[in-house]
């Protein structure tokens, strides 16, 4: 079985607003702005799903800072996976800055959500607004898909100003959560070589490969896995960034066996989202 942790997909009402919400979102202008990157709808990931082998995906909505849009984009999500049961599994995103964020987290997760995500700071570190929205996932039993990515390097759209310690601050608080990184939490596994705490901290984390082959080199594979094991790194293509096949590229010339392959492509979303 073939799981994709990570896709994101749009309303096509959104889609056609897309020149007007430039000017109303920054973090929208922010990964939007550039004509290339690309919106799709259900339909387009259902296809590319289809073309590709995969079986299940989670699917994500954007953090609008509108509430009506979050609300909007989170139906339709939600719409989505009962439309195609086991196929699809929605994620409920919110602007973590909103104040009523906790409120539209509540009633997407009592509506079947099956967690949050990708909840994301575009414009600044993660902050004392995320720990509640931690906790309300691990109340509900469900964990929370959280944007994080390197704060060395190259810019790009959607590169957010985060720390590691921010992001390790957040974990620590919220013990109960289960998250997922997206972008292999920044780099933070590394830090699992560390003797004291850390491992400890970080055990409650998974970790996604969106757009890794845009940012680190195949021999990411074996040196997560030498770090921190072979069960909690998982595929998520960042659709429509990217298809498998070019994920596949990459675990073919770090070299990993066909037990790795399974466990990344699927099993290990299978344990740690339950399904």
């Amino acid at each position: 079985m073939i799981i994709d942790a990570h896709v994101h997909v749009f309303p096509p009402e959104l889609i056609s607003r897309r020149e007007s919400l430039l000017n109303s979102d920054p973090a929208f202008n922010l990964l939007y702005s550039d004509p290339q990157a690309q919106m799709t709808t259900t339909g387009d990931l259902l296809t590319a799903m289809s073309e590709d082998g995969v079986d299940k995906a989670l699917v994500c909505g954007f953090p609008w800072r509108d509430p009506g849009h979050a609300r909007l984009h989170n139906d339709y999500i939600l719409e989505a996976a009962i439309e195609h049961p086991g196929r699809l599994l929605a994620l409920g995103c919110v602007d973590p800055l909103s104040p009523e964020a906790l409120e539209e987290a509540e009633r997407v997760l009592s509506a079947g959500s099956a967690g949050l995500g990708e909840l994301a700071r575009y414009h600044n570190d993660l902050g004392d607004e995320m720990p509640p929205l931690a906790d309300l996932c691990a109340e509900a039993g469900k964990p929370m898909l959280l944007h994080t990515n390197e704060p060395v390097g190259h810019s790009y759209p959607g590169k957010s100003p985060m720390t590691l310690r921010g992001l390790y601050d957040l974990v620590k608080a919220c013990p109960q959560t289960r998250f997922q990184l997206a972008h292999l939490g920044g780099g933070i596994f590394f830090y699992e070589l560390l003797k004291k705490e850390a491992t400890g901290v970080l055990s409650n984390c998974v970790f996604d490969l969106a757009a890794a082959p845009f940012l680190y080199r195949p021999e990411i594979y074996n040196l997560f896995i030498k770090t921190a094991g072979d069960e909690r790194l998982l595929y998520g293509s960042d659709f429509p960034l990217l298809r498998l096949d070019r994920y596949k590229k990459d675990m073919d010339k770090a070299g990993l066996d066909d037990g790795l392959k399974e466990k990344i492509l699927g099993k290990n979303a299978k344990a740690f989202w339950k399904i």
